[in-house]
This record gives structure tokens, sequence and C-alpha cells, in this order.
């Protein structure tokens, strides 16, 4: 099979075919796709980066051995979220116990273009979800972060949890009432205690640690304690909370480590008569995976046999590395040929760092004795984007503006917002557009600060998305009581709900039609508002409505009342 010249663009089952049949550049493709991600769930459940790393290494193992088993190609997604999965469950239970002490990696990921007092909010968010983090099984960490940072839902989150989609929905809504009382408690507890003199005494002897025990003895608290309950009311939702956590980004080498230390092999259709086939009609691998480490000696070559044809795979450290160069992945067919020696590794220059110039990712030059082309680069069409009140898409252009073909990957930090083409190898000159969805439903309320990450190799740049997310509040429809006279004149009380999951209800109007009209402010208790309707002065059919407003200014009208009022009171 021929790798098609558009590989980055190619379907899941159209590279598994490929990877089938030994090609290493559909297999460096799977990598880009997936392999930043799996390594940030990987890390994610075990909490340690060498461990994680491993676990990625591992799998990709895993993958190219078991491949012939995935009976439906085009589930490539959560059957590697799987194999992550099971390899991380396997490590935690050998390591017996996990570790959840502070890890540096947590602090490399925080985002230059940031103050350093958001910097500092920032470091503090993420330690709380770490702590909140720490009070879940493993399988509920693993349920947790498939749905809300890898994306994975309905038939893929059950495939990737090893159950159906009916019970991964059951778990899924069990675990986020799980987590939105356990970071509730561990927010309150320690950020509630000025308040509350009662949580303080109980919280006396806590060490900062939130165990099992004082997540329930707080969640205990919260719900008997008034002043304690409104402040987990006031507080942002932690579901969106834990989503919002930046992606932990993948070392540089365990890409160069994956491609190399996987030994990829061919699998003969059964009757083609290959070396390869046997009786029983199952392809068969004509050689043998290998994990980690390379053949002893240089000369040694591997053999493939593809369709009844025998290549050479030197072995040697020095033939060909898919990503020796920042060019990326070369652009040929998929069947293997003798490859010819390699330019040296560059020097990868240093990352750069957001700024309102659109940036470029240029990788070092080659040395005018080996190099023929101009090494390729990536520039971004703009470092900021503005999402202002209520867009929801936009896009950027990646430009290769270098002369030699390079791939870049395309990434983000929370599933609310999501990019599309992930990846792709661009022609010396090429451009693509890489079109950006966001979920502003699943986002916080409050200003939007999230980041893109383009990646070529080492060398990473950014883009900035900025904005504001308004979720208006909600309202009941008014709820007509009794009514009462003062002289002719009749009232009705009424009564309405409103909430608001971060700025609070500010105002609720109410405003009635038809028989009568008028409006009037209601005035609000712990959990309604309520006032009265009238004077009313006439018999016929009144249409009542409330109007809610936030601590925004956001707006909210509630579905119609109408009753039939009953006129004058009698004198």
């Amino acid at each position: 099979m021929t790798a098609p010249l558009g590989l980055p663009e190619a379907s899941d089952a159209e590279l598994v075919g490929l990877v089938l049949q030994a090609d290493r550049e559909a297999f460096a493709v799977v990598y880009d796709r997936y392999g930043p991600r799996l390594y940030d769930f990987a890390y994610s459940m075990l909490r340690q980066r060498e461990d994680a790393a491993d676990a990625v290494a591992d799998s990709f193992v895993t993958f190219a051995e078991k491949l012939p088993q995935l009976r439906e190609p085009d589930r490539l997604r959560p059957w590697l979220y799987a194999i992550v999965r099971s390899e991380c469950l396997r490590r935690l239970k050998q390591r017996k116990r996990v570790s959840y002490g502070d890890d540096d990696q947590l602090a490399e990921i925080a985002d230059s273009a940031m103050t350093p007092d958001e910097a500092a909010e920032q470091a503090a968010l993420q330690k709380l979800v770490w702590d909140a983090a720490a009070g879940l099984a493993d399988r509920d960490r693993a349920l947790l972060d498939l749905h809300l940072r890898q994306g994975l839902e309905g038939s893929e989150l059950g495939e990737a949890m090893g159950v159906s989609a009916s019970n991964a929905y059951v778990m899924l809504n069990r675990l986020k009432g799980q987590v939105d009382k356990s970071l509730g408690a561990l927010l309150v507890a320690r950020l509630g205690r000025e308040d509350c003199a009662e949580l303080d005494k109980m919280l006396g002897s806590w060490d900062g640690s939130f165990s099992p025990l004082i997540r329930k003895r707080v969640a205990r608290h919260i719900e008997n304690c008034e002043i304690c309950g409104e402040r987990r009311k006031r507080m942002l939702s932690p579901w969106a909370l834990l989503a919002g956590i930046p992606l932990f980004a993948a070392p540089a080498a365990l890409r160069r480590r994956v491609l190399d230390d996987t030994q990829l092999v061919a699998y003969v259709e059964p009757g083609s008569g290959g070396a390869g086939a046997q009786a029983g009609g199952e392809a068969v691998p004509t050689v043998a995976p290998r994990r980690r480490g390379r053949l002893a000696a240089a000369g040694i070559a591997a053999v493939l046999l593809i369709g009844g044809a025998v290549y050479f795979w030197p072995s040697n450290d020095d033939a060909t590395k898919s990503d020796d160069l920042i060019a990326g992945q070369p652009l040929g067919g998929g069947t293997p040929s003798v490859p010819t020696p390699t330019l040296p590794t560059p020097t990868l220059s240093s990352i750069p760092t957001p700024s309102l110039v659109p940036p470029t990712l240029v990788p070092p030059s080659a040395t005018a004795a080996t190099a023929t082309a101009a090494a390729g680069a990536l520039k971004l069409s703009t470092a900021r984007i503005d999402l202002g009140r209520t867009r929801s898409s936009a896009s950027f252009t990646v430009t290769n503006t270098g002369g030699t073909a390079l791939s870049f990957l395309a990434s983000t930090g929370t599933a609310a917002v999501t990019v599309s083409p992930a990846s792709k190898i661009l022609d010396p000159g090429a451009s693509a557009k890489v079109s950006i969805v966001v979920k502003r439903g699943q986002l916080v309320e409050g200003p939007i600060d999230e980041t893109i990450s383009v990646t070529s190799g080492s060398l990473a740049a950014y883009v900035k998305l900025t904005g504001d997310n308004e979720i208006p509040p909600s309202v009941s429809a008014p709820r007509i009581g009794a009514d009462s006279c003062n002289g002719s004149n009749r009232f009705y009380a009424v009564t309405v709900k409103a909430s608001d999951v971060s700025a609070g209800v500010t105002s609720v109007k109410l405003i009635w039609s038809g028989a009568v009209s008028g409006s009037t402010q209601l005035t609000s208790s712990p959990t309604t508002w309520h006032g009265s309707l009238g004077p009313v002065t006439a018999i016929g059919t009144v249409t009542v409505r409330a109007v809610a407003t936030d601590g925004r200014g956001n707006t909210t009208t509630s579905a119609p009342r109408t009753f039939t009022a009953g006129g004058p009171c009698p004198q």
C-alpha cells in the first residue's frame, strides 16, 4: 500500500492499514495525532513524568504488537486510550500506592504570557485540583480525565474504560456529583475558614492533606452551615475548574523514543503465499516486534516481508530517524527502502514566548556542506484572537516559510476548545487553515484565557484566545399566589425563583400586561424573589413575566404565566 500524500489528513482506519504494512510515516502520524494527549492522560494518572513517558512508550509497543486485533480500525482513538489506561493501572498496582507529592511539572506548564499574579493564581488553582483528584479512586480518575480533558464521550468513553456506553454515562453522572462535592469541600476548607468559626475549629489540627475523612467531614458541615453553604454556591463550578487545567506537555524526547524503539512488522494477508502466512488463515507478523533496545551489531538488518517482497531495514544508530530534522516526516510512500544517510541532528533553538507579533517556528540552519534547501519554518498568522462575548469559532493560518516540508501539531489545554486539523504536513510555501471551535457551555463565566499550542519537533508557538464568557441567570415563570384587598384595590402575591452560577442575581423585575398592565421590582429572600402584582382594576386575562439580571449585567426573561384577574375588590 502506498501512503497518501495527505497522510496527516488520513482517517484512523487508513492509518491503521498503513501501519499494518510497517509504514513508519503512518506510525509517526498516529503518534503526532494522539501521543501528546496520551502522555497528558498518563501523567494525570501516574503523577510522575518519567513513569508517564515509560507508560506511553510501552503502550505504543503494545499498539504495534496488538494492532491486528483491532477489528474496527476507525475506533483507534478509544482503543489507544484503553491501552494507556491499562498500562497506567498496571503501574499503579505495582507501585502499591500513588504518590501525590508536588512535581515540578506543575510549575513548567505556566504560560509565559501571564503576569506574576496571574501565574501565581494559576499555580494555586492547579494545586487545588491536584489535591482534589487525589481523593478519587484510580478508575474514577481515569474516567474523569478521559471525559473532561481528552474529550471522550458516549461509545468512545465506554470503549476506553472497558464498559458499555450506557454504563459509562451512569458512571460519569455519579462521578460528577462526587467531584462537585469533593472539590467544593476542598475549596471551602481552603478558603472559608476565616468566615466560619465552626469550620475553623473543626480544621484546627488539619495538616492540609485532603483525605477522604476530611472531605466527608467538610462536606457534611457545608450541608448544615448557612455561611459555608452560601460560599460554596458562589464558587466556580468544580467540574468546569477541572476541565480548565492546561495540557501537560509531552517531553520532546518521547516522540523520538517511541519512533525509534518501536519495531513495526508487516502482516501477510491469508492466502498471499508469503513466508508469514499460516494455515489458520490469520494474518501473522513476519518479524517479531521488539521492546526497547536495538540490535547489537551495527551491520545487522531487520527483514520485512510485504506482499511477498523482501526489504532490509538497517538497524544501526546512524539510520534515518523520522524526526532527526525539524522538517518532519518525509512525504514518500509507505514501502520501506534502504535509507540514505541523514543530516546531522541540529541544535534546537529556544521556545519562543507569546507576543502580539505573529510567531514563527524556525529550526537551526543546516550547514552548507550537508543541506541543499533551507530548513522548514512555521509562521502563524496571529498570536491572539479575541472572541468577544458571543463568538464560538475562529481560525488562524499556519505557513511553512522554509524550503523543506515539515509537520506541525496543534493542541489545546481543555476539552472546551478544539482545533482542526490537529496535525498536518506542509510543503515549502504551503499554508493550512486551523479552525477553532469553543464550547462556551463548558467554560466558566468570566474572562476567556485559553492557549492553543502549535509545535513542530521541540519548537512551539502559541495563539492566545481572549474574550468574555457570559452565562445569563436562570429564572422561573412567576407563580401567582393568593389575592388580597386594600380598599377597592386588589393585589396578587407573586414569587419567582432565580439563580446565577457565578455573579449572583442582582434584581428581578415583574412585568404584566393584558386586562391590566404594569411592572414592579421584586425583593429577595435566600432562594426566591417575591412581591405584589397590582393594583388590579379590571376583570380579564393577565400575562406575567419576570426579568432577572445578574452581577455582570446579563438578563434572562422567564416563560410567561397567564391567569384571570378578578377585578377591583367590592366595597
